[in-house]
């Protein structure tokens, strides 16, 4: 996490805005079969890795320093120094009582942060969305952060087609977070978050989001364990 708000701060310094992506299995899996989206990854700030398997891929391929970064964490993380660093944030993304909620837990948590806009957009593909509008209404705001809880792969689709038009705003896409600072869905225990097994404590409270993870856990497995085993003979 110190590398990562580093890594915003020298941003930020410079002037160099860009999108930042927070994946994890299902994303990697989408990033593979699809190549637009795996551009857009490959592209971005960063592209932090959210969900412990990245993390045990990253040091089994010898990235021994690289450590979970989620989207929450790192919300967190930047709430907490916005009022020393001057950061303010725009949120946009989920429900009107999620952005509600979000709203609220925020400014009670972290009292005086700078809150551009919340917006609870129509349910719409990216491709409906007033990409000019939108840019407009950033850019006259001017946030240091636009933060996007579309869920992927829409949220980066999005940031894509912002990032290029904004003036000094950094786009980052964070999925479920919204809902966990809104209190609407809770987040795993630590334990299972270090264990790798967040995804089973989210599908019990999201029981229809399993068949949209079965396939990219299975294709995860199977890449990383040919991956070990090749490793292994190679040794031989």
């Amino acid at each position: 996490m110190s590398g990562c708000i580093d890594t915003i701060r020298l941003a930020i310094t410079k002037g160099t805005y860009n999108y930042i992506c927070v994946t994890n299995v299902r994303t990697a899996y989408i990033a593979n079969k699809n190549p637009g989206y795996l551009r857009i990854q490959n592209g971005s700030l960063m592209t932090l890795p959210d969900g412990m398997p990245l993390v045990w891929y990253a040091h089994r391929a010898g990235y021994k320093n690289v450590k979970r970064v989620s989207g929450l964490d790192l919300m967190i993380s930047l709430f907490a120094i916005s009022l020393n660093e001057n950061y303010s944030h725009y949120f946009y993304g989920s429900t009107p009582a999620t952005i509600e909620h979000l709203v609220k837990n925020i400014s009670v948590s972290y009292p005086g942060i700078d809150i551009k806009k919340a917006v609870s957009p129509p349910f719409q593909p990216v491709e409906k969305i007033n990409i000019k509008e939108l840019v407009a209404d950033i850019n006259t705001l001017n946030p240091t952060f636009f933060w996007v809880g579309l869920g992927a792969p829409k949220q980066e689709f999005l940031m894509e087609k912002l990032q290029p038009l904004l003036k000094s705003t950094i786009c980052v896409g964070v999925g479920l977070s919204f809902e966990y600072l809104a209190g609407t869905v809770k987040r795993a225990p630590l334990w299972a978050q270090k264990a790798g097994l967040e995804w089973v404590f989210r599908i019990a409270q999201q029981p229809r989001n399993f068949s949209r993870i079965i396939l990219p856990f299975l294709w995860f497995f199977r890449v990383y364990f040919n991956a070990l085993f090749t490793a292994k003979a190679q040794r031989r």
